[in-house]
């Protein structure tokens, strides 16, 4: 496929220009122009890239364009510059989504998150543009909070980071911000869910689930954004017909 094909696709699917985010979003580096394989990840990354040589990929996929946040230079020097230098001489674009790959309602995380753990998505939270990046998610029935906490344990059996019970005991309705998304928990509260998933949180948020006798689980930055790129790279497979596979390559926060 073309990659202003497969640029055109990817925009119409995930309707980046919609969202007001703090890094590039779509095609950062242009290498080839046609994408005959698809490698995703979550962070671009030199390993990232090692692999898709191997695997003979000739596009990247990534949800963190590490280098081309908008506080980074963008400058082709040091390690950035070595990395986009290793991606022309093996012939491989990248693209990045960040946001757009967190509020997505089908192959987002937060959306992958509530369904993962049987719930149902009602609507987005924490506006970014014309979008929202969070997930509002429901149970048709509470169940317990050690239940609640079990099914979240099996879906990230490397681990619960943090576990904060201190207000319902029955969990019905559930606000959901991978990542770094403890900012959206006073909007969450607002809207009356009964507990709190993100990936990390910040040395205030303990303090104030406690006075505010609310839930929090934080389940890691980088295990909760594994799905996003994972569904897109079957999304990829399964609608393109173009060989895609996501590459999990793990972070400890």
């Amino acid at each position: 496929m073309l990659l202003s094909t497969f640029s055109n696709w990817l925009s119409d699917l995930l309707e980046p220009s919609k969202f007001k985010d703090y890094c590039s979003n779509g095609l950062c580096v242009e290498a080839s122009k046609e994408v005959t394989k698809v490698v995703t990840g979550v962070s671009f990354r030199e390993s990232l890239i090692d692999k898709a040589i191997e695997l003979g990929a000739d596009c990247i996929i990534v949800h963190h364009p590490h280098g081309f946040w908008a506080s980074d230079s963008k400058m082709p020097i040091g390690i950035l510059g070595r990395k986009i230098q290793k991606l022309m001489e093996h012939h491989i674009s990248l693209y990045a989504f960040h946001l757009p790959l967190d509020g997505h309602p089908e192959i987002g995380n937060n959306a992958l998150i509530a369904s993962k753990l049987g719930m149902n998505r009602i609507s987005g939270f924490m506006p970014s543009g014309e979008k929202e990046v969070g997930c509002i998610a429901s149970l048709t029935k509470p169940i317990s909070k050690d239940e609640m906490l079990m099914r979240i344990q099996k879906l990230f059996p490397l681990g619960v980071s943090h576990s904060l019970f201190y207000g319902a005991s029955e969990i019905q309705k559930i606000g959901i911000c991978s990542g770094g998304g403890s900012s959206g928990i006073d909007e969450a509260f607002s809207l009356g869910v009964d507990l709190y998933i993100t990936g990390e949180i910040k040395e205030q948020t303990p303090i104030f689930v406690e006075e505010e006798k609310q839930n929090v689980v934080a389940c890691g930055h980088h295990r909760t954004e594994i799905f996003g790129v994972e569904a897109l790279a079957k999304k990829i497979n399964d609608e393109l017909k173009i060989p895609s596979i996501f590459i999990d390559i793990d972070n400890p926060v």
